[in-house]
């Protein structure tokens, strides 16, 4: 009776050792846009929604745009369009690869709602066969985009970042041809550390599109079905020693008469040094951002 009952538990680890190797291979064959352990590759984590301005000024006008270190890349970008994964360009991200004769896309936009493929509503079916997390091969169609930009020489004195704030449904980055990263998610922000990968003068950033991917089972809902950079794109030049992160929590004491203030502030150090760091807060009235109801300064030393 032992005998029997430990053969049933080795036959049983031996079929849970091949169950979980085959599925193991098969996420390892898995593209990126199929295997829902991957849902990004070099995308720097979510944080607090804030931009890095050089003055108080600036600040107060709550418009990133005016920055010296701000650059949108909405615009026209130059646009192939590939009916499958298989038929989409492989070395497009290249800088010396030709699309001049490419067509004109305008970013942010659904490719749908410039004159590629159509767009699908649909409530609660999925616009394919479900059969998670895989989507289909033959109909899975691909934007591929690229274009130019000019950067000046104080900004590599910076770290860069590009951010894209809605792509749909899965994409991958390169610049200058180089691999930076993959992601999905389409209606959050994804945002890439470029600096070791841009040069002063011109640059080309080259993005591919994939309208499916395994997060598509969970965008379905009742809603059209479009593709591409539906939002934003723009980069970024952040100090070396800036906040990185921020959180505020805002309540009432006990009695509900005073107010309650608490800021947490994340650090970054990109330079070799300890720096002493000056951090200055000023609290302001919504309606007259010039009148101060708080203000509060606080040293600190941040190592690397």
């Amino acid at each position: 009776m032992i005998k029997t009952f430990v053969n049933i538990l080795v036959l049983i680890t031996i079929i849970l050792i091949a169950y979980f190797m085959v599925v193991n291979k098969k996420s390892i064959d898995q593209p990126d846009w199929e295997n829902p352990a991957v849902l990004s590759i070099n995308r720097e984590e979510p944080k607090a929604h804030f931009f890095h301005y050089e003055s108080e000024d600036l600040a107060l006008s709550g418009n990133p745009e005016k920055s010296h270190y701000y650059q949108s890349l909405n615009g026209q970008w130059k646009f192939h369009y590939a009916l499958n994964p298989e038929s989409r360009p492989l070395d497009f991200m290249k800088r010396e690869f030709d699309v001049t004769q490419w067509d004109d896309i305008d970013v942010p936009g659904s490719w749908e709602m410039q004159g590629w493929s159509v767009p699908i509503y649909l409530d609660e079916e999925y616009p394919f066969p479900p059969e998670p997390p895989s989507v289909p091969h033959d109909y899975n169609r691909v934007g591929s985009y690229r274009r130019n930009f000019l950067l000046s020489g104080d900004w590599l004195t910076r770290d860069i970042f590009i951010q894209f704030d809605g792509v749909r449904s899965a994409f991958y980055l390169w610049i200058n041809g180089q691999f930076i990263g993959y992601s999905q998610d389409s209606k959050t922000p994804a945002e890439f550390d470029i600096t070791d990968f841009v040069v002063t003068g011109e640059n080309t950033v080259s993005v591919q599109v994939y309208r499916f991917s395994d997060g598509s089972y969970l965008e379905g809902q009742d809603t059209w079905r479009i593709s591409g950079i539906e939002r934003d794109v723009f980069i970024r030049a952040q100090p070396k020693v800036r906040v990185s992160d921020y959180a505020v929590i805002a309540g009432l004491d006990s009695a509900y008469q005073n107010g309650q203030f608490e800021l947490l502030i994340d650090l970054f150090n990109n330079t070799s040094d300890t720096v002493d760091v000056l951090i200055r807060g000023k609290l302001t009235r919504l309606d007259n951002p010039q009148l101060s109801v708080l203000t509060f300064d606080r040293e600190i030393k941040c190592s690397k």
